[in-house]
């Protein structure tokens, strides 16, 4: 090795599995519960928009059609 070069440390498995050793944990179970809570209202209020595409555009304009053609802006009872 050159002198102008430094040796780069590296993390390996054994240091992640020495620090484990002194682990604790830090979320108490009401905080986890109150996660699972709103990432289930969060999963629910997403799946109102999970079926939404856009209908593929028949031609080369810039307005969106139905399958038959129709302007579905146009389409809407009054």
């Amino acid at each position: 090795m050159e002198e102008d070069e430094e040796e780069i440390a590296e993390i390996k498995a054994g240091h992640f599995e020495e620090s484990m050793k002194y682990a604790r944990r830090s979320v108490s179970d009401a905080d986890i519960r109150k996660y699972q809570a709103f990432a289930q209202t969060l999963q629910q209020s997403r799946g109102i928009g999970s079926e939404f595409s856009f209908p593929e555009a028949t031609g080369t304009g810039a307005t969106a059609t139905t399958a038959g053609g129709a302007d579905p802006l146009l389409m809407r009872e009054e």
